[in-house]
């Protein structure tokens, strides 16, 4: 229970301080808006409207047999939001926020739980299940995980363990999708 109810705080904190990166958008509006930030020049203006030092590390998953985007993953990472997740928990873990998408007139099977997080040699992946505190979605109304229609992002967090040092890369493994990324 005590898991359960800081999985909701922690949650309900991430909404607040990110409510202008992750929020839910029809049609892909939102990955729509962060493919155009990544093909801008980093010297442009409208980098800065991105707050505070919010990274956000963006994946295209290819599916082998098709060789076509599946999904697209944005994952944002915060220092502030990692600081109050510590204090809230009492113990040392890294919330990554997720937004989940596909392309349009796609519909595909996401299972967060097939993601594989790895640093050093050392492998982790959350484990889809309420007690874990480690994988919640963002709204109790749409799920983190299942059937992924065009219409619907699957918003979520992924409580990393803290022996993950996020100034270096970090592997990230996704069925056949394999990509080293710096979070931070």
């Amino acid at each position: 229970m005590k898991t359960k109810y800081a999985a909701l705080v922690i949650g309900l904190t991430i909404v607040m301080l990110t409510a202008s990166i992750v929020v839910s958008a029809p049609r892909n509006e939102l990955t729509m808006r962060f493919i155009k930030v990544l093909n801008m020049n980093t010297k442009s203006n409208d980098l800065s409207s991105l707050p505070g030092d919010t990274q956000i590390t963006p994946l295209f998953i290819r599916s082998t047999q098709k060789g076509e985007i599946d999904l697209t993953m944005l994952i944002a990472y915060d220092d502030r939001i990692t600081s109050i997740a510590k204090q809230i928990m009492n113990t040392t873990i890294i919330p990554l926020i997720f937004s989940v998408s596909t392309m349009p007139f796609m519909d595909i099977n996401f299972q967060p739980e097939l993601l594989t997080f790895e640093q050093n040699g050392k492998k982790w992946s959350p484990v889809a299940n309420n007690d874990s505190g480690a994988l919640f979605p963002l709204d109790e109304t749409i799920p983190f995980g299942g059937k992924l229609t065009e219409k619907q992002p699957h918003q979520g967090v992924i409580m990393l363990p803290g022996w993950f040092d996020m100034n270096n890369p970090i592997e990230i493994n996704y069925k056949s999708f394999r990509k080293v990324c710096l979070l931070k």
